[in-house]
């Protein structure tokens, strides 16, 4: 189906629903029965075209993108940095699409037939063109995913950052329960116990998932065929004819108690990470872990859509997100060296009501509809004063160390285990009668 067609995807779906119901009867698709529908990770590869694609593109970026069109074919129309330019803005129109009329009529279209929709985004380091928050938003459940690992190879660390992205997208929108399609492998039928997957479920946990969804439990109808059926070369191969099936409980019942615990209260965290627009979380951590994320205070990504449309200025110089999740500082990290004027315009607009802003000025910006003097002259505005600058009732710290920025500030920290060390992970829930932290100590020792 052609995912930058809003029309096409319900045509689809209604059409995959309906069979369904004929299949099952119209009573047992909705509230009984069948009742969620869960979009798996994106892998159908890029796509670039729709029949709308001029009219979305100019009212999305403002301009007619009509003589821009030869830089698609490589041929430099202008000059190389206005091709790039143009380049990024088409690129940044598909992405927008793929959320708007893929993600969130799937969305519109489940409500309608009364079912739950899980949601997963990118998942991977796949050459998929859209943003992981943006797509995601749209589900009722968001949904990462991470598959197990060896300690040759270790766990890949765009995994790490879809689960985060994940978790980021309920805690900024409300979306209570955060799962993840969890202990994945492939080629190693049979292979894993509880005590070897218990590092994965532990590091979910850590990341803000509260709803491990096992992948996979196949059903096993038959007694005389062991060890059953599998869904090919992928597990976990979670089903009764595991050979430790007998002594599962105990497993069972530690994810499941973790789950519970993890899913009561509201999510605490003091930083709203703005990783940029120029590429999706997991291309930012497709070959390593981001780098400048705080250690000692808990954080959620923010990507330009939350910035611009979710962020609000909140008493005590909080920012508050469309939940009411609220943070002690917005803090320009991963790829927010280059940001749209807008982006720029809006983060001027909540520092002068009272944010607190952490991060380097920007260069540029990456989009041809943006005027380069004006983002010039605002950017020599907020970083005017060096290390800090006061803006409004809010201030600029010029900073890379958002932990360091954030004590400068007069921030504690929300946990202190007196080192840097980024291998205790930790997940603070605020309860109304009082707090629960979940802690994971990732190290050796």
């Amino acid at each position: 189906v052609d995912k930058l067609d809003g029309a096409a995807v319900e045509r689809y779906l209604r059409h995959y629903l309906d069979m369904y119901k004929e299949a099952a009867g119209k009573d047992l698709v909705g509230s009984r029965g069948v009742r969620a529908l869960l979009t798996d990770s994106t892998e159908v590869g890029t796509f670039n075209w729709t029949p709308r694609m001029v009219e979305h593109f100019k009212r999305l970026r403002g301009y007619d993108p009509l003589p821009w069109l030869p830089a698609l074919t490589g041929t430099i129309v202008g000059t190389r940095a206005e091709s790039d330019r143009f380049l990024y803005d088409y690129r940044r129109t598909l992405g927008e699409l793929h959320a708007s009329e893929h993600y969130a009529t799937v969305a519109r279209i489940a409500h309608e037939y009364g079912l739950t929709l899980y949601g997963e985004a990118i998942e991977d380091r796949r050459a998929v063109i859209g943003d992981d928050i943006s797509m995601r938003r749209h589900a009722d459940i968001p949904m990462g995913a991470l598959w197990v690992w060896n300690d040759q190879n270790g766990v890949r660390p765009t995994l790490l950052g879809d689960l985060k992205g994940a978790s980021s997208v309920g805690h900024f929108y409300g979306k209570n329960i955060i799962a993840a399609e969890s202990m994945t492998s492939a080629l190693a039928p049979w292979a894993m116990a509880p005590s070897d997957l218990r590092r994965v479920i532990d590091l979910e946990f850590a990341h803000g998932v509260n709803r491990p969804v096992v992948h996979t439990s196949v059903h096993q109808p038959l007694d005389d065929k062991k060890p059953g059926l599998s869904l090919m070369i992928f597990g976990q191969f979670f089903n009764r004819h595991e050979s430790w099936a007998e002594m599962a409980k105990p497993w069972v019942d530690y994810m499941a108690r973790n789950s519970y615990l993890l899913q009561q209260g509201g999510n605490v965290a003091d930083v709203a990470y703005f990783y940029g627009e120029e590429g999706p979380i997991t291309a930012l951590t497709a070959y390593g872990p981001l780098s400048d994320t705080p250690v000692r205070y808990a954080y959620d990504f923010v990507n330009a859509e939350g910035v611009i449309d979710g962020l609000r200025n909140g008493p005590d110089g909080q920012l508050l997100a469309p939940s009411g999740a609220s943070y002690r500082s917005l803090y320009l990290g991963g790829r927010s060296e280059r940001m749209t004027l807008a982006s720029l315009r809006r983060i001027a607009a909540l520092a002068e009501a009272g944010a607190l802003i952490i991060g380097e000025p920007p260069v540029s910006s990456p989009s041809l509809a943006d005027d380069p003097a004006e983002f010039s002259a605002l950017v020599s505005r907020l970083w005017a004063g060096g290390a800090e600058t006061a803006i409004g009732k809010g201030r600029v710290i010029r900073s890379k160390d958002i932990d360091a920025s954030l004590a400068s500030a007069g921030v504690a920290p929300d946990v202190d285990l007196g080192v840097g060390s980024r291998d205790i992970m930790f997940v603070h829930r605020k309860l109304a009668d009082g707090d629960i932290y979940f802690l994971v100590n990732r190290s050796k020792a």
